[in-house]
């Protein structure tokens, strides 16, 4: 094919999102020459890292480090941040996962979360906290240790605009609206280059290391169609439009192993009115449900709203949403608890009525089946324990199926408000296989001499749930590890 230009690098990076900025950073921190891929315009520059909270989970074992990460943040006065242990996170992530995370791989993003978000703040981001996350106790916001609280300054846009800044002075270029098409290979087997595409054409880059870092298939309808089944063609999608799978195809075509769970992928409850594609720029999210009750188009109840805390049962509950008749379902509160719904319910597409039979008929449900769900469920509201939503209080209802654990209140003060709600796709879980170096392995579990690839094109972090920001976490130290190691074998 003929190519209108040839380029010369020492480390190439495909994608320009969280991951890929972070190994670009590393590996030109060590003397390479960095070209970094966007497939995006400049003004759309960050893949799903754009469209994300800018949260990153990061294990702490006393407060003197969440100190140190804070230190020159603009604190709320007396704020009040619980250590999150190794252990735990590490636990979290694994029962989630059900125990089919590779237990390599987890651990080393657990352990070097805080080293990786301190090395962050060292190259020059700014972190913050997430308000979010916090939760009111007496005359201060308070963290539980299972809350993420660490943020990038600016949310999920700020993060991607600070570590391009800091890339840009570092001399690294980019070149915008040009996608990777074909890795090449030389004789020896070895990856040595890339084919692209760009606007007026095709370049050739050629490069010692190449660092795949652009994401997964979420945004392509027929590959999701294909891989995590019916009708999944025709969801909303929360993220980018650009990450459409073509480095797993690239990757796949030089004989790369594949990994993890290619039927799983984080989906999450978000507002129906939502754009069909890049839906959190709309502030789409419905996170709350814990403190209400989620019905289906028949009325009845179809999950344990307060399992735990949103960020541990969202990325799976959009799926079962899914499920439900006309793939809807409603998210029911009472006045009750209007003071500790999520700042996107405020002014959000809601039906609000003074009895919960017009609630029904508003929200065109079947109301009768939803008041004896409703009835029954203010039934089983056990009254031993006291509401408290920044824990998980105990408060739960029996003899219902299923019942709900925590933050189970009556459905009784007036008025009342219905969310309609609907999956939304964040990213997918299958990917390629790496090893803990991010080299990219083939069929025969061998390394791929020259190839690299971190973030959420990897598979094997996560199955069927996911631990809310492990994912920014996982991308940067996962990218940090290959920068490091493509840089130190230009010399080898």
């Amino acid at each position: 094919m003929d190519t209108k230009e040839k380029r010369k690098c020492d480390v190439l990076i495909v994608g320009g999102g969280n991951a890929g900025l972070v190994a670009a950073i590393e590996a030109r921190n060590a003397g390479a020459k960095v070209l970094l891929l966007e497939k995006s315009p400049k003004k759309s520059r960050g893949g799903n890292s754009r469209f994300s909270y800018g949260d990153f989970r990061v294990a702490t074992e006393n407060r003197k480090e969440i100190q140190v990460l804070l230190e020159g943040a603009n604190l709320p006065k007396g704020v009040e941040i619980e250590p999150y242990g190794k252990d735990d996170f590490y636990n979290q992530v694994m029962r989630v996962s059900e125990g089919l995370a590779d237990k390599r791989l987890t651990e080393i993003f657990v352990m070097r979360s805080y080293d990786t978000a301190l090395w962050m703040k060292q190259q020059g981001l700014k972190w913050d906290i997430d308000p979010i996350h916090a939760y009111k106790r007496a005359d201060h916001l308070f963290y539980p240790a299972t809350q993420p609280f660490l943020q990038a300054s600016g949310s999920g846009e700020g993060l991607v605009e600070m570590l391009y800044g800091i890339a840009e002075n570092r001399g690294i270029e980019v070149l915008y609206d040009t996608s990777a098409r074909k890795l090449l290979m030389n004789e020896e087997g070895e990856v040595c280059g890339v084919l692209a595409k760009q606007i007026n054409g095709f370049i050739e880059i050629d490069a010692k290391s190449i660092i795949l870092a652009c994401g997964g298939f979420q945004a392509s309808p027929a590959k999701r169609r294909a891989y995590l089944g019916e009708n999944l063609d025709l969801i909303k999608l929360r993220g980018t439009r650009y990450n459409t799978g073509e480095g797993l195809d690239m990757a796949n075509e030089r004989g790369a192993q594949v990994a993890g769970h290619w039927g799983g992928f984080h989906a999450s409850p978000v507002s129906e009115d939502s754009p069909m594609v890049e839906a959190e720029s709309a502030n789409s999210q419905r996170y709350s449900y814990l403190y209400g009750i989620m019905v289906n188009r028949d009325g009845k109840r179809f999950v344990d709203e307060g399992e735990n805390f949103f960020s541990y049962t969202y990325a799976k509950f959009g799926k079962e949403i899914l499920r439900q008749p006309g793939g809807v379902a409603f998210q029911i509160f009472d006045a009750k608890v209007f003071p500790v719904l999520r700042v996107e319910y405020q002014d959000a597409l809601r039906v609000e009525s003074k009895s919960l039979e017009d609630l029904a008929e508003e929200l065109d449900i079947n109301g009768e089946q939803f008041l004896a769900t409703v009835k029954q469920f203010n039934e089983a509201v056990m009254d031993e324990k006291p509401f408290i939503p920044y824990e998980r209080d105990g408060r739960h209802t029996k003899g219902l199926h299923p019942d709900k654990t925590n933050w189970a209140q009556r459905i009784d003060t007036p008025p009342y408000r219905g969310y309609a709600v609907v999956c939304g796709l964040t990213m997918t879980y299958g990917g390629l296989k790496t090893n803990d170096k991010g080299q990219v392995l083939d069929t025969t579990e061998r390394p791929i001499k020259g190839l690299y690839a971190v973030g959420e094109i990897t598979g094997g972090f996560f199955y069927f749930n996911y631990v809310g920001a492990a994912g920014l976490t996982r991308g940067a130290v996962m990218g940090r590890i290959a920068g490091a190691e493509a840089a130190a074998n230009l010399s080898s």
